[in-house]
């Protein structure tokens, strides 16, 4: 009759119990490592589409780190303020003034973001003639197998000192 022993399978089981709970640290490796490529494909985007021509949007690409319900994430947008513009001053008369009394509108110093320019280029603004350019569209379907070796490196790194 056949007979079928095994050694070291205990040490097998505790090592994939290890794999299902991943450590924190490695989950931030791998958003960390993710969210530089997705940065890097941003960036050459905006280059590539001629969008930079005072490098205020190219430099306000960030990484922000996020947890919420126990969940990380990472959200990659431009951040920070773009520049300052006077908006128009408009002079108007009272609906019902007999006698033309007039009041002011505007002249407020405004500020633009860097989100609302990336927007503005990524969905285009018709009326002024602005059209879409779709910069991060592009470039997260560039970047898709990029951000996946990146991830999966750190993964790999970290199976590897399982010796797994």
């Amino acid at each position: 009759m056949a007979s079928y022993t095994t050694t070291g399978i205990e040490g097998l089981m505790l090592d994939l119990a290890d794999i299902a709970e991943i450590p924190e640290d490695v989950i931030e490796g791998i958003l960390d490592a993710e969210s530089r490529v997705v940065v890097a494909a941003h960036k050459k985007s905006i280059r590539t589409l001629g969008l930079h021509k005072t490098g205020l949007l190219e430099s306000s690409i960030k990484a922000f780190k996020k947890r919420s319900k126990g969940r990380q994430y990472v959200l990659v947008y431009p951040s920070g303020d773009h520049h300052t513009y006077h908006s128009r001053e408009q002079t108007k008369v009272y609906k019902n003034s007999k006698h033309g009394r007039t009041y002011t509108i505007g002249g407020k110093l405004e500020t633009v973001t860097s989100n609302e320019v990336g927007f503005i280029h990524e969905f285009g603004a018709p009326r002024k003639g602005i059209k879409a350019s779709q910069w991060m569209k592009k470039a997260n379907d560039s970047c898709g197998s990029e951000v996946e070796q990146a991830a999966f490196g750190v993964y790999d790194n970290w199976l590897k000192s399982k010796n797994l």
